[in-house]
């Protein structure tokens, strides 16, 4: 079944009510912009600043982290965990929640990971919750509130939310691209979108599928470029897709069709080049599409050999091995995952032109 339209207007935010940093008042959560007339509460707000502290897990080193509380808005506050030296568990929150002097942090698109904190003076005191393991946290306020570093946004559909990581900049224009995982990668792929949007790159997560084919994908895709296209501070030049496992062998299949929709490049991962992928990806190529395919695990080198075949030594398809990381190229280690050698910069510079 195919999705729902993502729509998007200059007033994304009021359109998608669901899906923007907002605030629990009064026990109820409410979205980060307010209808058009503004609620009012008795409950105290989120103290706008910026605190500086340590996470620290029994039989490990405590790591450096900062919390940024901003209120750039009436009604709308947004908050960044920044953690030194550990960056994948960085993130901006698309929801505040906070009562009685309670504050609760959610990661979009990454559920499992929670930050709880409750207010003592100055301070924040709790923990960061990793799935089942949970890390001390305690922080004291230094100031104002650095300023932000990117946007996010959940956009509702048919088949779960989709959301939008998008830089809080976007005088210049940069590329944008619709990221579909499959089950494998899903769990970690907002790691990826961060990332992403840090370097000033738009990055639209769609939620991962147990199965997929042609006629879903299509309008799926289509769907999110238009979406893209229409989302401030985008370069409608320079906007694509990247696409893992067999979603990628079915979005060649599609942009390798007769009436494909419009892409400026591609990004695969972890793609078995099976006849039907072969073909496709032999007709990217005559098509002169920009592919840069992305391997992982321990058989990286010699499914990245096989693409390479069929791709070509055309300039602008690039294939790349990383053997050391798993399949979501992320290289395990502990609480902490890490990105693999040379990544993400591999892929940001490929995206940049570099």
């Amino acid at each position: 079944m195919p999705i729902l339209p993502l729509i998007h207007s200059h007033d994304t935010r009021r359109r998608f009510n669901s899906g923007i940093l907002g605030m629990v008042w009064t026990g109820m959560l409410l979205a980060g912009c307010q209808s058009h007339h503004e609620q009012t509460t008795e409950a105290a707000t989120p103290p706008v600043g910026h605190y500086e502290g340590s996470l620290g897990a029994d039989g490990q080193a405590e790591t450096r982290a900062a919390l940024d509380i901003r209120h750039p808005s009436p009604g709308h506050y947004e908050a960044e965990l920044t953690v030194a030296g550990a960056g994948t568990l960085s993130f901006v929150s698309d929801t505040i929640i906070f009562s009685n002097n309670q504050l609760r942090l959610t990661r979009p698109a990454r559920p499992g990971q929670v930050l709880t904190l409750t207010l003592d003076g100055d301070f924040w005191r709790g923990t960061l919750a990793l799935d089942s393991v949970q890390v001390k946290t305690i922080l004291v306020k230094r100031g104002v509130p650095t300023p932000s570093t990117y946007r996010v946004e959940e956009v509702p559909q048919a088949n779960g939310s989709a959301w939008l990581f998008a830089p809080a900049d976007t005088t210049t224009p940069g590329a944008a691209l619709a990221l579909l995982p499959d089950a494998s990668t899903a769990p970690t792929a907002a790691i990826w979108a961060d990332a992403l949007a840090r370097e000033g790159l738009i990055v639209l997560l769609l939620p991962s599928v147990d199965s997929t084919s042609t006629a879903a994908e299509t309008p799926r895709l289509e769907a999110a470029l238009r979406f893209l296209r229409g989302t401030s501070g985008a370069d409608t030049t320079n906007i694509g897709a990247w696409a893992v496992g067999n979603r990628a062998t079915v979005l060649a299949t599609v942009l390798a069709g007769a009436n494909a929709p419009r892409t400026a490049f591609f990004i695969t991962q972890n793609t078995m080049v099976t006849p039907d992928a072969r073909a496709a990806f032999r007709e990217l190529r005559g098509r002169k599409l920009p592919t840069l395919a992305l391997y992982g695990g321990p058989g990286a080198n010699a499914q990245a050999a096989a693409m390479r075949t069929a791709l070509g030594s055309r300039r602008g398809s690039t294939v790349r091995p990383y053997r050391a990381t798993g399949p979501d190229l992320l290289v395990s280690d502990g609480l902490n995952p890490r990105f693999g050698p040379g990544l993400p910069s591999d892929v940001v510079h490929w995206l940049q032109g570099e």
